[in-house]
C-alpha cells in the first residue's frame, strides 16, 4: 500500500457539542466499614475501595466515579454534594498516616509511617474534600471523565470519622467540536467492549450514534524493517486468513515518508494516520529498539528516577505526548490521556533468525498448539515484597487464580515469612503452561525470591531450564525491569527467544513495579489481576484487547502529577501479537448434568446495598453462576462444585457496586443453562 503523507490525510469533520452536565447520587453502606487495627493505628477498610493518602496524612479508602461523555466535551468540571454523614467507631480513633511507597524492587524492608503534625493536630476535616484526583481522556473519540473519591470526614486532633454514605456528583462540561472519526465497525467493537467495562451505561455521546465507515484496509498493521518483511509474512497471511485486512509497512519508507522531530514521532504519526484512515485495529512493532523507534521517557515517582521505553506512546494517539513543549515526553503536565487507541505489541527481536521464531511460536500457538494437559496449566509464583509490614504476593495471586476455570491446574508457589524461594516450579513451566505469573523483586536479569534460591524467572533459567518446545504459554510480572530491553538482554528477551520453548506473550515491566497501601494492592497487581479476568472471565477477543482494558481500569486511580498509578501505566509492556488469541478450553469438570435448577432469587426487588440470594440445585460437576445485565455485559461470575445457596452482593468483578436495573443471574454446565431475573433498586 503507498504511503501517504500526514498532511494528505483526509479532512476529519466536526460539529458542535452543546455543553451539559450529568448528575448521579452515590450510595456507600456504613456495614461495609472494617475498622482493624494496626499497632496503634486503625486502618479502615471497605470493599471495592483502596487506599489513598499522601506520605504522612491520614491513610483512607478511595473508589473512582467515571462518566462517558460527548466526544467534543471541554472544560470538564466535577462538583460534590455531601448529602448524609454517617459516624464510625467512637472518637479517639487515630487513622495510620500513609507512608513513602517503595518499588518492587527495593531494599528496605520496612517503610518508616510518620505523622504530619500539622494535619493529625487540626480541628479541619481530612480529606478536606471528597475529590482527590480528576482525569479526562479520549477513547476512540469518547471522552471519558473520572473522579477519584474518598468519602470520608475525619478530624484527626479529635479522632471522629464518619463516612458520606450518600453523595451527588456532578460532571459538567463546556461546548466543543465533536470529531468524526469515520470508526469502522470493528474500531467501534473495541471502543464499545472498553468503554462498556469502564461504564456500563452511556449517559451521553452522539459520536455513538455516527454510523461506521466500511471496514479499513489496515485492521491488522505489522510494522518492520525492510530486510525483514518476507520473515514477517507467514504471520500477516495468517491474520488475513483470520478475517483480518492486513497491512505490512516498511520502517524505513514511514521514516522517509511521514513528519516528526524524530522517528519515534513520525512513527507515530503514521500509526494515527492508518488508525484514522485505514481502519487500524492491531498494531504489531516487529522488533526492538535496533529495528523499531522506541520512546525513551523519563520518570520519577516519590524519590525513584528511572528512564523507560514507554510503548503505549504509540498506542494513546491523543496530543502530542509533550503538551508542555519542553521536548520531553509522557510527563504529567504533558496533557496525557492515556487511554490506548489501538491495541498494540511490540517484538523483542534483533536477527531473522529471532525473527522466525518469533513467527513459528506465534502460528503454533495460535493454530496448532498441541494438546494435552498443559493447555489447563498455571504457575503462580508470590515472594514475600515487604517483610516488615507482612506484604506478601499471595493476595494478588490468589486473586488471578480464582479467574481460572475450577478444572485448571494452579501451581501456587508462595514464599512464606521469613522468606525462602523455591526451584519446584521451573520443571512444571518447562513441561508445558499455558499461564505463568511472577509476582517478585527484578531487575532486567530476572525476578527474584525475597531469600535464596533467588531465582524466580532469570535469564539464566529461562535460557538454560526451560525446555517446553511448541508448549509456550503467556508470562506476565509485576516486578520491577524484567523487560528493560535497552542496551542488555532482558529477561523478556530470553523468554521470546528461547529456541526450545520459553514464552509466546510476555507481559513485563520496562521499569519499576509499584506497592500498594496495604492492604491494597499496588496498581502494577491490579493490572495483572484485571488482565487475567478480562482473559477468563469476559473471555476477550484478543489478548490486545484485554491488555488495553487492564490499563483502562487503573487509569481513574490515579492520584496526580508522578503517582505510582501513573508510572505503573507507563512501565507495563506487551510483548506479543497483540491479535493473539487466548487458548479457550473446555475441561473434564464439566459434567453435563441429568438436572439443573436455579431457585428464584431473594429478596426480589433488593435494596442496592442488600446480597439477593438463590439455590443452585444439580446432580454432580461444576456449576458455573454469574450475573450479566440485559445488554449481556458480564457483572460477576463464580464457580461451585456443590449444590447450595449462593449469594450475589450486588457487584461487578472489581467489587463496585451495580447501578440499579434488572440483571439476569444464570447456571451453566456444560451446554445447559438455566436463568432468572433480578430487580436491583437504588
Amino acid at each position: 500500500m503507498k504511503l501517504v503523507c500526514l498532511a494528505q490525510m483526509l479532512l476529519i469533520l466536526s460539529f458542535p457539542v452543546v455543553g451539559g452536565s450529568i448528575t448521579r447520587t452515590l450510595h456507600f453502606s456504613p456495614a461495609d466499614v472494617s475498622l482493624q487495627l494496626n499497632d496503634i493505628w486503625t486502618v479502615a477498610v471497605m470493599p471495592g475501595f483502596e487506599q489513598r493518602g499522601i506520605p504522612g496524612t491520614p491513610l483512607l479508602p478511595a473508589i473512582p466515579e467515571v462518566f462517558i461523555l460527548p466526544g467534543g466535551a471541554e472544560n470538564v468540571t466535577f462538583s460534590i454534594v455531601p448529602i448524609e454523614n454517617t459516624a464510625i467507631g467512637l472518637p479517639g480513633i487515630v487513622i495510620m498516616p500513609a507512608s513513602e511507597l517503595r518499588p518492587f524492587s527495593s531494599q528496605y524492608s520496612t517503610s518508616e509511617r510518620l505523622r504530619d503534625p500539622i494535619v493529625y493536630s487540626s480541628d479541619s476535616p481530612w480529606p478536606a474534600g471528597p475529590v482527590i484526583s480528576t482525569h479526562t481522556g479520549t477513547l476512540a473519540g469518547i471522552r471519558v471523565a473520572s473522579c477519584l473519591i474518598q468519602p470520608w470526614v475525619y478530624i484527626p486532633a479529635t479522632g471522629s470519622l464518619s463516612i458520606i454514605n450518600e453523595i451527588e456528583v456532578t460532571v459538567t462540561w463546556e461546548e466543543g467540536f465533536d470529531y468524526n472519526l469515520n470508526l469502522t465497525s470493528e474500531q467501534m467493537n473495541v471502543a464499545h467492549s472498553r468503554i462498556n467495562t469502564l461504564e456500563g451505561t452511556v449517559d451521553q455521546g452522539s459520536s455513538w450514534d455516527s454510523p461506521p465507515v466500511p471496514q479499513g484496509d489496515a485492521q491488522y498493521l505489522l510494522i518492520c524493517d525492510d530486510s525483514y518483511i518476507e520473515t514477517m509474512d507467514p504471520l500477516a497471511v495468517f491474520h488475513e486468513q483470520q478475517g483480518l485486512s492486513v497491512e505490512t509497512a516498511s520502517i524505513q519508507e514511514i521514516l522517509a515518508t511521514f513528519p516528526g522531530n524524530d522517528d519515534a514521532e513520525k512513527l507515530r504519526n503514521f500509526i494515527k494516520n492508518r488508525f484514522l484512515e485505514h481502519g487500524t485495529v492491531f498494531v504489531l512493532l516487529a522488533g526492538d529498539e535496533t529495528l523499531i523507534p522506541v520512546r525513551m521517557i523519563y520518570t520519577y515517582c516519590e524519590g525513584w528516577f528511572d528512564t523507560a521505553t514507554v510503548d503505549l506512546y504509540f498506542a494513546d494517539l491523543d496530543g502530542t505526548w509533550d503538551g508542555s513543549g519542553d521536548g520531553e515526553y509522557g510527563q504529567p503536565d504533558d496533557d496525557l490521556d492515556l487511554y490506548a487507541d489501538v491495541l498494540l505489541g511490540r517484538a523483542l527481536f534483533s536477527t531473522i533468525d529471532e525473527a522466525e521464531l518469533f513467527v513459528q511460536k506465534n502460528l503454533t500457538y495460535q493454530s496448532s498448539a498441541p494438546g494435552g494437559p498443559w493447555q489447563t496449566r498455571a504457575v503462580l509464583c508470590g515472594a514475600v515484597l515487604f517483610e516488615g509490614i507482612g506484604y506478601t504476593a499471595d493476595k494478588g495471586c490468589d486473586s488471578i487464580a480464582v479467574e481460572f476455570p475450577p478444572y485448571w491446574e494452579v501451581n501456587k508457589f508462595y514464599e512464606e515469612l521469613p522468606g525462602g524461594g523455591f526451584t519446584e516450579h521451573i520443571p512444571i513451566i518447562s513441561s508445558g503452561t499455558a499461564w505463568n505469573h511472577y509476582a517478585g523483586h527484578g531487575n532486567e536479569r530476572g525476578i527474584y525470591w525475597r531469600l535464596p534460591p533467588q531465582g524466580m524467572m532469570t535469564n539464566w533459567i529461562a535460557s538454560d531450564s526451560i525446555h517446553n518446545g511448541d508448549k509456550a504459554g503467556i508470562h506476565t510480572s509485576i516486578a520491577c525491569h524484567p523487560a528493560e530491553y535497552i542496551g542488555q538482554e532482558s529477561c523478556a528477551e530470553v523468554l521470546l527467544n528461547n529456541p526450545d520453548g520459553g514464552g509466546v506473550a510476555v507481559l513485563f515491566n520496562t521499569s519499576y513495579g509499584w506497592e500498594g497501601h496495604w492492604p491494597s494492592l499496588g496498581a502494577s497487581e491490579r493490572m495483572c489481576i484485571d488482565l487475567s479476568r478480562q482473559v477468563f472471565g469476559s473471555q476477550a477477543s484478543s489478548l490486545g484487547l484485554a491488555f488495553a482494558v487492564a490499563k483502562d481500569l487503573r487509569i481513574p486511580y490515579m492520584d496526580g502529577g508522578y503517582d505510582r498509578t501513573f508510572q505503573s501505566l507507563l512501565s507495563w509492556s506487551a510483548f506479543m501479537d497483540p491479535a493473539l488469541v487466548v487458548m479457550q478450553t473446555e475441561g473434564g469438570g464439566y459434567i453435563p448434568p441429568v438436572a439443573l435448577n436455579l431457585a428464584p432469587p431473594y429478596p426480589n426487588p433488593a435494596e442496592r446495598d442488600a446480597p439477593v440470594s438463590f439455590y443452585v440445585d444439580f446432580d454432580e460437576g461444576y456449576t458455573e453462576v454469574s450475573v450479566h445485565d440485559l445488554s449481556g455485559r458480564l457483572m460477576w461470575k463464580t464457580y461451585v462444585s456443590l449444590p447450595q445457596r449462593v449469594s450475589w452482593e450486588g457487584t461487578d468483578s472489581a467489587g463496585r457496586r451495580v447501578p440499579a436495573g434488572i440483571y439476569i443471574i444464570s447456571a451453566r454446565m456444560g451446554g445447559f443453562i438455566t436463568s432468572r431475573l433480578t430487580t436491583v433498586l437504588d
